[in-house]
């Protein structure tokens, strides 16, 4: 790990200790906002989301985190390299408006977590925190294992399984 790596892993994780949250397993029937973290490859897992949460009263809000320098046009929900600072952090701006939201539950659809991913996951007030990484520490409050199957799709619909299962009356 680079110098500036461990550099920005410290100071990630001594913000992350100062975020004050209540940890709360949302039930499906009483999530009022959702926020979705994704990156330009998992659009059809963030469709699928988009389209679960429209059946209800839900207040979706998502951020789009591109890795590489894109042509393509980025609206305000999106981060681009452009947007980050020499730790490789978000600037300010929408990153700041989506960390503050106190969302029932954050879902993490990214298959390749990053500096800014974790990022936003971790300072995230969101009660609940879903999402996969193959790193022991992380910042989701449930790591869903997708093992071999690489696929953001298959991750959504996991998170929305193991969400739906957890609630369940016995």
């Amino acid at each position: 790990m680079k110098l500036i790596e461990k550099y920005a892993s410290r100071i990630l994780r001594k913000k992350a200790a100062l975020v004050k949250r209540q940890v709360k397993l949302p039930n499906p029937e009483y999530i009022r906002k959702v926020g979705v973290l994704w990156q330009p490859e998992q659009k059809e897992a963030f469709q699928f989301l988009a389209d679960h949460f429209s059946a209800s009263p839900v207040i979706l809000r998502n951020l789009c985190v591109f890795d590489e320098k894109t042509e393509e046009e980025t609206g305000i929900n999106t981060i681009t390299p452009g947007e980050l600072n020499w730790l490789g952090f978000p600037k300010p701006g929408p990153a700041d408006e989506f960390i503050a939201t106190e969302f029932d539950l954050l879902l993490n659809i990214a298959l390749n977590q990053n500096r800014v991913l974790d990022y936003l996951t971790a300072l995230s007030k969101a009660r609940f925190k879903i999402g996969w990484s193959p790193d022991q520490s992380n910042f989701f409050d449930l790591n869903i294992n997708i093992g071999g199957k690489q696929d953001a799709l298959f991750l959504a619909r996991q998170q929305i399984f193991y969400l739906s299962q957890l609630n369940k009356k016995v």
